[in-house]
């Protein structure tokens, strides 16, 4: 791609020729003479300064930092610049061929579609659906009666429980499991879970989550969310459409978190929690209560952000203070 081409498709103002080819990306601190880098923060004006980089897309506050020799791209929506450089440069995702591994097992009344792919040792169970363009890596396991929609992919070793529904385009990174028998004992044992668990289109799953089924009632997962690797989501948890769930986030069952809300890394929220849509709750906070929704909040237990942080400087003051 060239330096032209690039800056149209951001966009971006193009300070310098625009005919350099546009091939590798690479950190303002490795960056050659050849590389391309991105300095979209200012966390990044230091390195923007002693870059190497030939060619670089900065934010405009960051403009006057490049140095003299580079071509400079201007990107008019710095936010976005990182993921449409990404996307640009890298290559086309390699083409699936379908068909269904001489080692897969597949039970006679399940359902798979002839533009499916079953790579080796996957496991179909009985009354199972596997729709068209879906990819079950090596040793996948489909229980019965379960269902996973078009095109999405499912990596190796994912176990998807019986009846467990599956949307449309999603991606489950490998080991996770899906749809296994929440935490709830009684005195007399372990409780039998007969709720399902119900997952939306376009949901990003990460390596090794745990989605656990409702108890009575289906846990479900909203279209678009993002869940990174290592969170469990709890029996009867309700996670709403484009919510991010970072690394090693814990909802215990019942848990909700609604539309839009972001949970950093190793967040816990309790059975009595529920994130307000659009919420955003800080790295390793504890959520007890109902947080409303566009707030931002931090600590155990969860709190608004802001005065928090003003009682805790204050403490500090006082501590300072002291002889």
């Amino acid at each position: 791609m060239l330096t032209g081409a690039l800056a149209a498709a951001l966009p971006a103002t193009l300070r310098g020729p625009s005919d350099l080819e546009v091939t590798t990306l690479a950190r303002l601190e490795d960056a050659g003479p050849t590389d391309l880098a991105l300095a979209l923060g200012p966390r990044y004006r230091d390195a923007l300064r002693a870059t190497r980089a030939g060619i670089l897309v900065v934010s405009l506050a960051l403009s006057a930092d490049a140095p003299a020799a580079a071509c400079v791209l201007v990107a008019a929506h710095p936010e976005r610049a990182l993921g449409r450089v990404l996307r640009l440069l890298a290559a086309p995702p390699p083409k699936v061929a379908p068909g269904v591994h001489p080692t897969a097992l597949v039970h006679a009344s399940a359902r798979v579609h002839p533009e499916a792919r079953l790579d080796p040792y996957v496991v179909v169970e009985a009354d199972a659906v596997v729709e068209a363009g879906v990819w079950l890596g090596v040793g996948v396991y489909v229980g019965a009666g379960a269902h996973v929609g078009e095109n999405t992919a499912l990596g190796p070793r994912v176990v998807v429980h019986a009846g467990v529904h599956l949307g449309a385009r999603c991606v489950v990174g490998a080991h996770a499991v899906l749809g296994g028998p929440g935490f709830g004992f009684d005195a007399q044992g372990h409780l039998p879970h007969l709720g399902g668990l119900i997952i939306g289109d376009d949901v990003h799953l990460g390596a090794s989550t745990c989605v656990d089924r409702g108890t009575l009632g289906p846990t479900r997962i909203g279209d678009g969310a993002r869940v990174d690797n290592l969170v469990q989501i709890g029996h009867n948890a309700q996670v709403g459409a484009g919510a991010v769930l970072c690394g090693q986030v814990g909802l215990a069952g019942g848990a909700v978190v609604e539309a839009g809300a972001v949970l950093g890394g190793q967040v816990g929220v309790a059975g009595t929690g529920r994130v307000g849509a659009g919420a955003r709750v800080a790295a390793q906070a504890g959520v007890t209560r109902a947080l409303e929704a566009g707030g931002v909040f931090s600590g155990h237990p969860a709190e608004p952000n802001r005065p928090r942080l003003v009682r805790l400087a204050r403490l500090k003051r006082l501590a300072d203070a002291q002889p």
